[in-house]
């Protein structure tokens, strides 16, 4: 596949001085165009005054030798007037019989002979160069036919003269409009760079930005505009990390993403798992206050890693309980699988802790874990709601969690066979469950696969000394347990 080049990037500025210059060209072209037009006919107008004078004087001065045919009085008339008058370059005498004489260095033309005029007011010739002509006239009888050629030589230096004057106010103007421009576009374009350049910032998911305003036109409205949005976008950042810690994750990035995530309450089935400190009562009269919320914050922070590791995620904290979700909101067709491991991880993670109560013992937490359906959905009052998940899933997860000792994972023998390979089940007995009908047999999961151990091991090692990531490699570590 062809990599395209990036297009050519042409600021602004360049742009608005290369269009005003190519303007001020045209129009000065234009423009010189008309003067020189109007120039052209000031001259035309001033050259038929002064020819119309001269025809008639030489006409004058050659009606007694035309009228007596006389040649050499003719050419020495023409001749004299083509001395005094430098401006001449020749002369026609179109004689009564036909006969046409030329003076001067004029070649003379079919076209030139047919439009002569037979008026004896001196007109001009409709040619291309400058010719003016009469009839010649002695008491009422045509002697013969006048035409002179003038010199346009002095137009072609009044047209250069213009030419070179328009040419140095043109570029003049040009360079004077191309630099004011320049210097304006640049002022223009300056807050618009800004603006792209923030807009990369904003991109990157940096918010921090205060762009100076100044004026009060469109420019500085939109950089106000900006700084309001990145203000917003900086205050809703806040916002999704501060409830980040209150509420799963993933609905607030799609709340936050999107606007209209779907919150309506359906059923779902779902992985419930509950982890509850053994004898808390005891411990919290015997304890500090301070101790009892450091040491809970201590395990949580860890049962925490280890349940976002493997896909799921706390729903609350019942003081010194928590209860974790899967299967929800993040669809996992293996989730009744990472939740136990969950759970068996978090029983390890107790005795790394290796925290002792006043009497000497370990502290511990018992588990329990249940998979069925439940309710997903707002609970609470209108103004002061919670997303979670209720129903008989949960509250047999509960019972299981007070039914073990400290570090059992219990469930019944239902969700143990789906938890795949890798796993022991060791019953307890068959008891009757509070709000279940019939009764169940449960007992409690140890783990007897290598592979499955090593797991578990890597992860509670990873919770107590890095912070997890959910996307990180759970999916590898699960495959390799259940092989």
């Amino acid at each position: 596949m062809s990599l395209l080049s990036p297009p050519i990037r042409i600021p602004i500025r360049w742009r608005w001085s290369v269009l005003v210059g190519f303007t001020v060209t045209i129009s000065v072209t234009v423009l010189f165009f008309m003067i020189l037009d109007i120039e052209h006919d000031a001259w035309l107008d001033n050259q038929a005054a002064q020819a119309q004078l001269q025809v008639d004087r030489l006409a004058d001065s050659l009606k007694l030798s035309l009228l007596s045919g006389n040649s050499t009085e003719t050419g020495i008339a023409v001749q004299g007037f083509l001395d005094t008058v430098p401006t001449v370059l020749g002369i026609v005498i179109r004689l009564p019989d036909g006969k046409v004489k030329s003076f001067g260095s004029v070649k003379t033309g079919t076209a030139m002979l047919k439009a002569l005029p037979a008026s004896s007011r001196v007109k001009r010739l409709p040619l291309k160069p400058l010719w003016f002509a009469k009839r010649i006239i002695f008491d009422k009888t045509g002697v013969g036919t006048l035409a002179v050629r003038f010199s346009e030589q002095e137009w072609e230096n009044i047209a250069s003269k213009l030419g070179r004057k328009i040419l140095i106010a043109a570029l003049v103007s040009i360079l004077l409009s191309g630099v004011l421009v320049f210097w304006i576009a640049g002022r223009m374009s300056r807050p618009i760079e800004m603006l792209g350049d923030a807009a990369l910032r904003v991109a990157g998911g940096d918010y921090q930005i205060d762009l100076p305003v100044r004026g009060n036109d469109e420019l500085s409205d939109t950089l106000s505009q900006f700084n309001v949005m990145a203000k917003e976008l900086a205050h809703k950042e806040e916002l999704r990390n501060v409830f980040g810690r209150y509420l799963n994750p993933k609905l607030i990035n799609d709340v936050f993403e999107s606007g209209d995530v779907q919150m309506q309450s359906h059923r779902q089935e779902v992985s419930v798992l509950f982890a509850d400190m053994v004898r808390f009562t005891s411990f919290s009269e015997s304890t500090t206050t301070e101790a009892v919320v450091t040491l809970l914050n201590r395990h949580f922070e860890v049962f925490h890693r280890v349940i976002t590791y493997y896909g799921g995620h706390v729903d609350k904290y019942i003081g010194d309980a928590v209860m974790a979700v899967f299967n929800h909101p993040v669809i996992e067709a293996d989730h009744m699988r990472r939740a136990a491991l969950a759970g068996l991880a978090m029983a390890s993670a107790c005795e790394q802790l290796g925290d002792k109560r006043p009497d000497g013992d370990p502290i511990s937490f018992r588990f329990g874990l249940n998979c069925g359906a439940a309710i997903v959905g707002n609970i609470g009052a209108a103004k002061r709601l919670e997303y979670t998940v209720i129903g008989d899933a949960v509250n047999v997860a509960s019972r299981m969690s007070g039914i073990g000792q400290g570090g059992q994972l219990v469930m019944s023998r239902d969700t143990f066979t789906l938890l795949g390979d890798g796993f022991d089940f060791f019953g307890i007995g068959v008891r009757k469950i509070k709000g279940v009908s019939k009764e169940m047999e449960i007992g409690y999961v140890a783990v007897c696969s290598r592979s499955v151990q090593q797991d578990i091991e890597h992860v509670v090692d990873l919770a107590l000394n890095l912070e997890l990531d959910s996307e990180s490699s759970a999916s590898t570590l699960l495959v390799d347990g259940a092989a």
